[in-house]
Parts: C-alpha cells; structure tokens; sequence
C-alpha cells in the first residue's frame, strides 16, 4: 500500500518591523556621543558607551595590575551587555513598537541616572543605569545595529566613498556613515560643554532627548497603522 506523505501545516508568516532608515541613526548617535562625554567627565575617565574604548582601558588595567579598576571595567562592559540583551528581548516582544519601547527604556535609565547621586568609589551609581541604557541604545532601531559603534562607521564611509566614486554606489551610503561620525562628535562637543556649566543636572538634556525621541517614535507607529490596510 503506498503511503501518502502528510502534508506539512502551513504556519502563517510573522514578520518583525521594517527596517529603520539609515539616517534615523543620527540623532541616537548625537545622543549617545552625548551621554558618553558626560560619563567620562563625570565619572573620572569612565566611558559609559564607547566599548571599544572601554575593553582597551580593561586590558591595559589588567597588564598593570590595576585590580579595582579592571573590575569597575569589566562591570561597565556586562552592564553594557545586559542592557543590549534587555533591549533585544523587549524589542522582539514589542513587535513594530520595538523602537518606542526600548528608546522609553532608555529615556527611564537616564532620567533615573539624573536623579541617582554621583556618588564615590570606582563605579559610581549613577553608571549603573547609564551604561546598560546606551547598551539598549544600540538595539532601538530594527535592522540597524551597533549605533554607537562610530568607528565601523568611519571605515564605512571610506569604502563607500571609494564605491561611489567609481560608480558601485550611491553617494548617500557613505555620507550617512560620516554624518554618524559627525554626529558622535557633535553630541560630545555638547556633553563636555553642558557638565562643565551644569554639572551632574547635564544628563537632564539627553534625558529629554531620549523622552521627546520616544514620543516621535510613536507617533510614526500610530500613523502607520492608521496608513495600514484592516486585515
């Protein structure tokens, strides 16, 4: 008797968010720029985003048997991963809100850093909040990776002005690149200048931005689902 192969269930397709556009990378980049001048002149040389940075300095702690100081880094670094995990998950569970959800996260830690005293010792408490929130940072914008991650962002802009120039590419894919690291720079330049005329009431600044960016971010999700066909 010939057996009839069952037929597979078909399993109705969940799809995640659209992609993000490039160009809304900028202002979170700015922001994070922001956040990580204000960290390390608040918190004595400590980068709260800059990881790279972060995992150098880490190194360069362990060879000079500096104890304290490694373990203050390599706390910021699981603090920094935590926070991207926390970011992934609650991004995955938000679904075409991934990006409000995880930017009111992010705009949550900040305001708490701004209330949290600086406090002493090799990790200050405030950084406890500051560091997962640029970490979930990174994990705002569906199909973007690595905000913070200015320097890929640099090498990228040289191979994609390379392409352009010799017609492989547009002109827009690098420029976006090299506005990213613009736009780092820029949100330091801020940072510096508000923690030297306001101290630790600086954060307030990049809290609001990090709130008012939630917001926009939320209303493009309700305009869009108004846009969208009933099923």
């Amino acid at each position: 008797m010939r057996l009839i192969p069952a037929e597979k269930p078909v399993l109705p397709r969940v799809s995640g968010p659209p992609p993000a556009s490039p160009w809304a990378a900028v202002p979170l980049v700015a922001l994070a720029g922001c956040v990580d001048a204000i960290g390390w002149l608040r918190f004595d040389q400590l980068f709260v985003s800059f990881i790279s940075g972060t995992s150098t300095m880490l190194g360069i702690a362990a060879a000079e048997a500096q104890a304290g100081r490694a373990r203050a880094l390599g706390v910021v670094l699981a603090l920094f991963a935590a926070g991207a995990l926390a970011g992934a998950v609650l991004g995955a569970l938000a679904g075409r809100w991934r990006s409000p959800a995880v930017l009111a996260l992010v705009a949550a830690l900040l305001t708490t850093a701004l209330l949290t005293p600086t406090g002493a010792g090799a990790l200050p408490p405030a950084a406890w909040a500051m560091v997962p929130a640029m970490g979930m940072l990174n994990t705002a914008l569906p199909g973007i990776g690595g905000v913070t991650f200015v320097t890929g962002a640099l090498a990228r802009s040289m191979e994609g002005l390379v392409q352009a120039l010799r017609g492989r590419a547009p002109h827009a894919a690098w420029a976006q690149q090299a506005t990213c690291w613009a736009a780092m720079v820029a949100g330091a330049l801020l940072g510096a200048r508000l923690q030297a005329a306001w101290g630790d009431a600086a954060l307030a600044v990049p809290a609001t931005a990090a709130m008012l960016a939630t917001l926009l971010a939320a209303l493009e999700q309700i305009a869009e689902g108004r846009e969208r066909p009933a099923a």
